[in-house]
């Protein structure tokens, strides 16, 4: 039987074209994302600047939340995740020419911002909407598959890349996937269904429980995605393809424990999102005392599967709650709240300049999952 459930999986197009698309679209920028805030420190920009960097695109991403519902009600879930492609290949073509041409630095992040906002809003009411709440978490568990598969290649090869050949091959070749990462979407006619929505009720209708959890998760996911690899390489690694391999074994955990965390989650969520998140709380306060190579890989390990326990659990619930209210109404308080969450961080960090601070706030938003 459970077979039977992964090739209806299969057969469900709508997903299968986020399935391809996602496996394309994570492995061109899994190769290049972790780099990111060390290519702006390789051209004398101050850590002060990457963190302003960051905290302008989700606060641009937190402005351009509801225009997207506006989009998605308009045009479609897929031609909302189409727009957001010009604005993410612009911002790779600045980053590519920064060296020459000197862009402001705050350009390429309301650039990145848009693109943030718009693919997020529109992939995350397409799953909403044609993903099988029973089998949601399995659904949800195969996206990870995709992307992870994808993602352990990726900073192994990016870091690769940079070593031998330059960060300007690796924008190059960035660039081209984003393009074709769009296509698989259009295999099949966009469904477009309007959706009516209320600002007001965006506002008022949820719980602070959630807000918090949200919040929470916008703290948790940037932690991991640029202070953790910003600080290894500064303080422990210093080297690319080795910081490339930490963050490919992150991935390779996640993968290869997805299935059974999937699975478990349709049977238990709310259990597999406790446990997840009390597991995540204590590797983030273990990793203010890492110090040496060995260490980094072994937090890695295990942060993989933590991640993927409240990961998939949290969005399967997410998803839950969104189809038992209006769809588009929750996932924009959703996509609200989570860039709030990021902001926060980074604009914290430009005050502290201290990562072991902000290792503790990712270990206590981790907690904030609980709430959910």
């Amino acid at each position: 039987m459970h077979s039977l459930h992964f090739l209806h999986f299969l057969r469900n197009r709508e997903l299968d074209e986020i399935y391809v698309s996602v496996a394309i679209r994570s492995f061109a920028l899994s190769m290049i994302s972790i780099f990111i805030p060390i290519y702006f420190l390789s051209l004398n920009y101050s850590l002060k600047e990457v963190f302003l960097f960051y905290a302008v695109v989700y606060g641009v991403h937190t402005l351009v939340t509801l225009p997207a519902g506006f989009l998605v009600s308009r045009f479609g879930f897929k031609h909302c995740i189409l727009f957001s492609s010009p604005f993410l290949i612009a911002f790779y073509t600045m980053l590519y020419t920064l060296d020459s041409f000197g862009w402001p630095i705050l350009l390429l992040a309301f650039l990145f911002g848009i693109n943030s906002a718009l693919f997020w809003v529109g992939f995350h009411t397409d799953f909403a909407r044609f993903s099988d709440k029973k089998y949601r978490g399995e659904e949800l568990g195969l996206v990870n598959i995709f992307s992870s598969l994808a993602g352990v290649a990726g900073p192994l090869v990016g870091g690769l890349i940079i070593a031998f050949i330059g960060f300007h091959f690796l924008f190059a070749l960035v660039l081209m996937l984003i393009f074709f990462s769009a296509i698989p979407l259009f295999f099949s006619k966009d469904i477009h269904e309007p959706f009516n929505f209320s600002l007001r009720q965006i506002f008022t209708d949820h719980r602070i429980e959630d807000c918090l959890a949200f919040f929470g998760h916008g703290i948790e996911v940037d932690a991991y995605a640029v202070l953790w690899p910003t600080f290894v390489f500064l303080f422990i690694l210093n080297d690319f393809p080795l910081l490339g391999f930490v963050a490919a074994l992150s991935l390779f955990f996640s993968l290869i424990s997805t299935i059974v965390i999937a699975r478990l989650s349709d049977i238990k969520r709310k259990a597999m999102l406790r446990i997840g998140a009390l597991f995540n709380a204590l590797i983030w306060a273990l990793r203010t005392a890492i110090s040496t190579g060995l260490q980094v890989f072994i937090i890695d390990s295990f942060y993989g599967i933590s991640k993927i326990m409240k990961q998939v659990s949290f969005n399967a619930l997410s998803y839950d709650k969104a189809t038992r209210e209006n769809i588009l109404e929750f996932i924009l308080f959703r996509e609200l709240l989570i860039p709030i969450g990021r902001a926060s961080l980074f604009i914290s960090m430009i005050f502290l300049s201290d990562f072991k601070i902000g290792f503790i706030f990712a270990s206590v938003a981790s907690l904030f999952y609980l709430l959910f």
